[in-house]
């Protein structure tokens, strides 16, 4: 293994390793949840996402999306949508005692999963890019894919958070 090799598998490796630290210490802590904001990050994120789907790439720009890069599309979606979900849902949401705010504090799960998801992804680019053309995998199409897949892990997330803060709000008003 070249020198370029080990540093380009052992770099990303030393930015996200403190990224992810330090992510999981803030997440760990109890924070404020405010319900009327839930909607910004996700909003941003598909607008975003629509952008890249609808813009063509630079070197191929009369291609279209087939009908089975859609499906593929769909699928990355519903199971972004049902990661979101369930991230969401691990998250504990109470009120706060004293003030009677909604704060919100990441389970260790919710941690896992966001771990994982960040070494799946760096696995599949390094794997993909050296079995892709041996396997006629379209990496712009894995590359969408991944971006529809967290845009709607965050759009699901923060859905089932919003509706499930509504509820411990409707308890405490009781």
């Amino acid at each position: 293994m070249t020198q370029q090799q080990l540093l380009q598998y052992f770099l990303p490796i030393l930015i996200i390793v403190p990224v992810l630290f330090f992510r999981m210490r803030r997440m760990a802590r109890a924070q404020p949840l405010k319900l009327d904001r839930l909607w910004i990050r996700p909003a941003i994120f598909l607008a975003i996402t629509a952008l890249v789907l609808l813009m063509p790439p630079p070197h191929q720009a009369g291609q279209v999306l087939a009908v089975m890069d859609f499906a593929w599309l769909a699928l990355a979606g519903a199971m972004g949508a049902a990661a979101g979900w369930q991230m969401g849902r691990t998250m504990t949401i109470d009120v706060h005692p004293e003030d009677g705010t909604l704060i919100v504090k990441s389970s260790q799960a919710a941690m896992l999963v966001l771990a994982i998801l960040i070494l799946f992804r760096l696995g599949l680019r390094d794997g993909l890019s050296i079995e892709a053309k041996a396997w006629h995998i379209n990496m712009l199409l894995v590359s969408d894919a991944s971006i529809v897949f967290i845009a709607l892990l965050y759009a699901a997330r923060n859905a089932e958070m919003y509706l499930r803060g509504r509820r411990v709000m409707a308890l405490k008003a009781a």
